[in-house]
C-alpha cells in the first residue's frame, strides 16, 4: 500500500523516501527503536530518517520504548488528525485510527480498494 502511495508522489521527492519489510520480517515483539536501528546498519548512518506519525500517536511518544534514544535518532514529521488543531500538518486525513481499523469496526470508512488490500493481506491483524 505504501509502495503505490509513493508512486504517485512527484519525482525529485518518490526518489528519496523507501518503504522497509522490516517490521513484517520481524518475530516478536516489534519497537520502534529497533526498526530505526536496523535501518542504520542498513544506510550506515548515512542517511537523515525521518518518522511520519499522527499527531495522537506523537502525543503518547514519551510512552514508546526507549522513547529518548528515538527522539534522538529521527526527525518526526507529525500529521494533524482530522479535526485537530495542533501544530502537525494537515493532509485532509480520514478520520480513523489504526485501532478502529484492527478493529474492524471502520473498515467502511476507506475506499473498497483500500479495504481489499488490508482485509487481503491481514494488514491490522494482531500476531
Amino acid at each position: 500500500m505504501c509502495k503505490l502511495a509513493i508512486g504517485d508522489l512527484p519525482t525529485g521527492i518518490k526518489e528519496l523516501v523507501s518503504v522497509s519489510d522490516i517490521e513484517i520480517k520481524r518475530t516478536g515483539p516489534s519497537f520502534a527503536i529497533d526498526t530505526v536501528e536496523e535501518i542504520e546498519k542498513l544506510h550506515l548512518g548515512e542517511k537523515e530518517l525521518y518518522w511520519i506519525i499522527g499527531s495522537d500517536a506523537y502525543a503518547n511518544l514519551t510512552k514508546w520504548h526507549r522513547h529518548e534514544e528515538l527522539q534522538e535518532k529521527v526527525s518526526f514529521i507529525v500529521i494533524d488528525r482530522p479535526g485537530d488543531n495542533g501544530d502537525g500538518i494537515d493532509i485532509g486525513a480520514l478520520d480513523i485510527s489504526a485501532t478502529q481499523v484492527r478493529s474492524d469496526s471502520q473498515l467502511n470508512g476507506i475506499s473498497p480498494s483500500v479495504r481489499k488490500f488490508i482485509t487481503e493481506r491481514k494488514l491490522y491483524a494482531s500476531k
